[in-house]
């Protein structure tokens, strides 16, 4: 769903979120710590609060300027266990966030060898700036004036009247509070607190006055947490990463720097080492979209909504077999009639190892005088760890080489995508080739990609370009991007054959997926609505809030189950995520067993592409119903495409089928959701139980 550009023209001062300034306000934060003062909801997570008081002369580390050019990101390593002490400092302008690691403002790529244990130590040096509820506005509720107007809103509602389709509950926002805690995104570790836990773990500012809820034993005050990961011996070994994940502030974090990589190593990177064949980690991050220079002043985006709400009663007809009649399709926002599909106005730019990717005022590949440059010896062969650790934005990575004026587009050579080795259904590795000129590869926010990269010969360039990519009429644009230009210097080195670094070790952690039986099949649906449809459509729990607290305008974004063969009398609300609630949307039990598989077919009634993104698990897309391993990915983020756009109304949703294994190793409690970040804080997020009964 479109939403205002994000424009940073001014910042504001020492905030606990320091963000920019300049673009219309739009809600996407739905619930916060507004209901620790006197309205906690019923079956709250969070035990009785406390204030816990903190000194306001604690400085905050300030992050250093952006790099110029290409650089190799710093390292932490070690041969067995490793401890990492992370803090959270902010920009002295207030322009980023950033990882701050032994003294160094950047985020270090962690190496950790499987089958240890990993300890990250997070403190949180930002400051409020303000009242308890009324400080650090989130990205999207800045206004042109520099201040937020939106004030922090305490309703809550129920569901309203089931009509011809599922009861719909409205959003809640509120504003930024500068409050945070961690993710390792795609890795196999505990989801219980202390652990990769993101529900209740909180590291409060420095000088935070409101209160807390109760500590946890790994959390020595309220500004720290100190986080424990064991890394099975059995781990896939590939490119994983972190970021912030409280919710609600999770994109403004995101975007504002707070990423890493973690690469699991195993025996196959020791074997690669041992021939002379390194990595390099390139992680590339959205940032808010400035104007190029050159640009009119009246050319998009321009920071209002630029879609209409379509109904038709004629689309019901024009459905997949099995898609639920009771999703409202009539009212779900709509596109002009003859909106492309690729998308509205550009609302980011790209940075790549924090380095800003260039871009010209005419969507042309700038002069490779001003492209990132990186410079590979001849001969030498790489393993590229690719990670699109952007909040909102999508790439679609290609190679490029030109050599005496012709340019030749180079299959990707791949040997893991999403952190696991491409492996057949037993874990037996391959390594795949995708021809991009026939099939873009897509790297929706959060998916990661690992290739050999040769280097090219004297004379020659190499690009890592991404594609312009179709993200629905009602999403934003992606144009073409030139990443990265690799030429050629150094002495040379011996190539080292292909086949020679191919993966070799078994994955034997997710396998026999495909040829399982599953025990439970779901559906699931993304949907959004306009606020003042899903606010006439709510019953509230008191007093209905004043028309001037409900924009109408703004979109409201919903992951609902609306299917499952274990609960046939299931009765949805499309309703978005409330982090305070103590009910789980989905219980998973293993019954005894080890593992259990389940087959989850997830929908898309809007009209642009959504990230679908699941902590702890890694599934088979059997989209393509071959069950092929080829053509089934193991991913922890796949793209659900939008649905079929009829005069700019949405009819037929897109789908994905996923095949997963939940095992023990994932008793808890996580969550699943959109991982367009955006959309994820506005409310398209839903929690998760594995039992073991």
């Amino acid at each position: 769903m479109r939403t205002p550009n994000i424009v940073p023209v001014a910042v504001t001062a020492a905030a606990g979120l320091l963000l920019p300034l300049g673009s219309r306000a739009i809600d996407t934060m739905p619930w916060l710590l507004t209901d620790f003062c006197g309205h906690l909801p019923s079956g709250s997570l969070l035990p009785a609060a406390f204030s816990v008081p903190a000194s306001p002369a604690t400085p905050t580390l300030p992050c250093a300027p952006a790099p110029t050019g290409y650089h190799r990101l710093p390292q932490v390593s070690g041969n067995g266990d490793l401890s990492v002490d992370l803090a959270v400092g902010a920009d002295p302008s207030g322009s980023a966030l950033c990882f701050v690691y032994n003294g160094v403002p950047e985020a270090p790529v962690i190496r950790i060898q499987r089958g240890h244990k990993l300890t990250i130590r997070l403190t949180n040096t930002l400051h409020d700036t303000g009242p308890y509820n009324t400080q650090n506005c989130l990205l999207q509720t800045f206004v042109n004036g520099g201040a937020c107007d939106e004030p922090e809103q305490g309703f809550r509602s129920e569901p309203g009247a089931d009509d011809s389709f599922y009861p719909i509950q409205t959003n809640v926002p509120h504003l930024a509070d500068g409050t945070t805690n961690l993710h390792v995104h795609g890795m196999i570790v505990s989801p219980r607190p202390c652990h990769d836990e993101v529900i209740i773990s909180t590291i409060y500012p420095v000088n935070w006055g409101g209160p807390t809820g109760r500590l946890l034993p790994c959390q020595a005050a309220p500004d720290e947490l100190t986080y424990t990961y064991d890394i099975p011996a059995d781990h896939p070994e590939g490119l994983y990463w972190y970021h912030t994940h409280r919710h609600g502030q999770t994109e403004a974090a995101t975007m504002l720097g707070l990423v890493g990589a973690i690469v699991v190593e195993g025996p196959d990177d020791a074997r690669r080492t041992a021939m002379g064949v390194g990595d390099d980690v390139l992680v590339i991050h959205d940032v808010p979209f400035t104007a190029p220079a050159g640009t009119p002043s009246d050319s998009p985006p321009t920071g209002g909504m630029v879609k209409a709400q379509h109904r038709s009663a004629s689309n019901r007809a024009a459905r997949l077999p099995g898609a639920d009649p009771r999703v409202d399709v009539e009212n779900e926002i709509g596109c002009a009639p003859d909106a492309p599909d690729t998308g509205g106005p550009e609302i980011t730019h790209l940075t790549l190892n924090g380095a800003a990717v260039p871009e010209q005022p005419d969507g042309t590949f700038p002069p490779d005088a001003s492209v990132l440059t990186k410079t590979m010896q001849p001969g030498q062969t790489e393993i590229w760890r690719i990670v699109n650790a952007s909040a909102d934005t999508a790439i679609s990575p290609r190679l490029a080489m030109v050599q005496d004026g012709v340019t030749t587009i180079q299959p990707l050579e791949v040997l893991a995508r999403d952190g696991v080795p491409v492996a057949d259904d037993q874990g037996f590795p391959f390594m795949q080739t995708i021809d991009t000129t026939s099939k873009p590869a897509l790297l929706m926010p959060a998916n990661r990609l690992e290739i050999l990269v040769h280097a090219p010969a004297a004379g020659a360039t190499l690009y890592l370009d991404s594609n312009q990519i179709r993200t629905g009429c009602s999403g934003f644009a992606a144009p073409a991007r030139r990443l990265l230009r690799v030429i050629s210097g150094g002495p040379p080195v011996t190539p080292v054959a292909d086949s020679a670094l191919a993966p070799t070790d078994r994955d034997a952690y997710w396998t026999n997926i495909l040829n399982q039986t599953p025990a439970v099949q779901r559906v699931f649906a993304f949907t959004e609505y306009l606020r003042g449809f899903t606010a006439a459509h709510s019953n509230w729990d008191g007093p209905a809030p004043p028309p001037e607290d409900v924009d109408a305008a703004v979109p409201d974004f919903f992951l609902t189950q609306i299917a499952s063969s274990a609960d046939p009398a299931l009765q949805p609300v499309i309703a978005p995520f409330n982090m305070f609630s103590l009910r789980p949307d989905v219980v998973v039990h293993l019954n005894g067993a080890d593992s259990v598989t389940e087959e989850w077919t997830v929908q898309n009634y809007t009209l642009e592409n959504h990230a679908f993104h699941m902590h702890q698990v890694h599934f088979r897309d059997i989209s393509s119903g071959s069950r092929d391993p080829q053509n089934s990915p193991l991913l922890d983020t796949v793209n659900v495409a939008p649905a079929a756009d009829v005069n700019g109304v949405p009819s037929t949703p897109g789908q994905v089928t996923l095949m997963m294994n939940f095992t023990r190793a994932q008793i808890g409690e996580f969550v699943f959701h959109c991982h367009i970040l955006a959309h994820e804080d506005a409310g398209m997020m839903q929690k998760i139980r594995v039992v073991a009964e």
